[in-house]
């Protein structure tokens, strides 16, 4: 199974959602035949400013997101992006899947909460994993400080999961998260990791850029350094088992329990 993702990294700036989906769709229309496009963590409102997070917050069906579910069918691409998601007035860091045709498959709401940044004080913390299916190929939505934990992709490995798909709001506090642990979840497990961040600065926080697609074997597929820009790669799941057979970290790390 194959697909061509892309990521849209985002350079933050104090704009609206409106403005924020209108970007999107201006690189959707330079890029031809997506079957898949990540956008970064609280695309929709950004990072770090607990006003704008209330301001633009919405339900997991609200205005922004049927104008993303328009975009979705209108260019036959499968979408993910993060947004500040209210459920009965309770605060989540969400991120939604659109499929190809526009309708909301899944509705990731961040289980692991960092000290930093408050979120803690914000949000709510979500419950469930979300694991979806994209053409085929078994893929699971992480946000940002989840990707973080070994534990938790390795879980999802286990259970099947090719592809980990990570909106992220990296700041440039912590270059490790960005440069080293997504390439290591990646190769740890034999699994393709699409790593969406934001680039520029706002509300204090400089944004790491350093989004990614990576391969099974640790390797950068493609690398959107610190532009704002739309990156494109083909995630191809027969070079899974070509680097499983070389290292069987899966395999082995069943003889552990």
């Amino acid at each position: 199974m194959k697909i061509s993702a892309g990521i849209f990294q985002y350079k933050m700036r104090d704009e609206n959602p409106l403005k924020r989906i209108q970007r999107l769709e201006e690189k959707l229309q330079q890029t031809d035949g997506l079957d898949l496009i990540v956008c970064p963590e609280l695309f929709l409102s950004g990072y770090g400013s607990f006003d704008k997070i209330k301001e633009f917050c919405e339900e997991s069906g609200g205005e922004y997101a049927k104008k993303i579910s328009l975009l979705a069918k209108k260019y036959s691409t499968a979408i993910v992006y993060g947004y500040p998601e209210i459920s009965r007035n309770s605060l989540f860091n969400s991120a939604q899947y659109f499929d190809n045709q526009g309708l909301s498959v899944s509705n990731h709401r961040k289980k692991m909460l960092p000290p930093t940044a408050d979120e803690s004080k914000i949000f709510e913390p979500g419950i469930e994993n979300s694991i979806i299916t994209i053409n085929g190929i078994k893929a699971a939505i992480v946000i940002c400080y989840e990707l973080e934990f070994p534990e938790l992709i390795r879980k999802l490995a286990l259970q099947g999961v090719e592809l980990i798909i990570a909106p992220t709001g990296q700041s440039s506090n912590w270059p490790a998260a960005a440069l080293y642990n997504c390439r290591t979840r990646a190769f740890e497990n034999g699994i393709f990791v699409i790593y969406a961040n934001s680039t520029g600065t706002l509300n204090g926080i400089s944004f790491m850029g350093e989004s990614k697609i990576i391969g099974p074997d640790g390797l950068d597929i493609n690398n959107a350094n610190k532009d704002e820009k739309v990156i494109v790669g083909e995630i191809n799941t027969d070079q899974i088992s070509l680097v499983r057979k070389k290292l069987p970290y899966l395999d082995d790390a069943r003889k552990l329990n």
